[in-house]
């Protein structure tokens, strides 16, 4: 079995338990129970996949401490696993305008997906720097045993 497993910032939980904490110096113990708890468990979270290449299937979840939250999936003839470039900008994706960095590095991000030959066509495993999603998705593409395409620059070659 593999597995791939991330930490992640969830704004939403940290604003909940810093809530609680103002509740509980401000004397008023039970909000600070409803907003901090919630808050608290939530806060140090988790994203990862398994894949267990015996049983061909897949689980993406969320892990919040020991609690993991996400089904089995099978996937269903997998045919190569690639590693993508994609341009960061905050028009396409976010609701409300920001900043977004200038066209360079830190504008990039690249994402690993697992090509299947079904109608969902890819499923998208996870996302970070260039070299680590890489070695993730030589890793994956050995398990599976079916090549990888890196596609990360203008020019698509297979790695495996």
């Amino acid at each position: 079995m593999y597995t791939y497993e991330k930490f992640n910032v969830r704004l939403l939980s940290w604003f909940l338990l810093l809530l609680g904490i103002i509740f509980i110096f401000s004397g008023m113990y039970t909000e600070a129970a409803i907003f901090g708890l919630p808050g608290a468990l939530t806060a140090v979270s988790y994203t990862g996949f398994n894949i267990d290449p015996e049983k061909m299937r897949i689980r993406k979840y969320d892990r919040f401490m020991w609690v993991c939250i996400g089904q089995w999936q099978p996937i269903q003839d997998p045919m190569y696993v690639t590693v993508v470039r994609v341009m960061l900008s905050g028009k396409r994706t976010m609701p409300l305008p920001i900043i977004v960095p200038q066209t360079g590095r830190a504008s990039r991000t690249y994402k690993i997906n697992l090509v299947v030959n079904t109608r969902e066509r890819y499923i998208p495993l996870t996302y970070g720097n260039r070299r680590a999603m890489l070695q993730e998705g030589l890793k994956i593409a050995t398990l599976l045993h079916i090549k990888l395409l890196d596609h990360t620059t203008s020019e698509k070659h297979w790695l495996a």
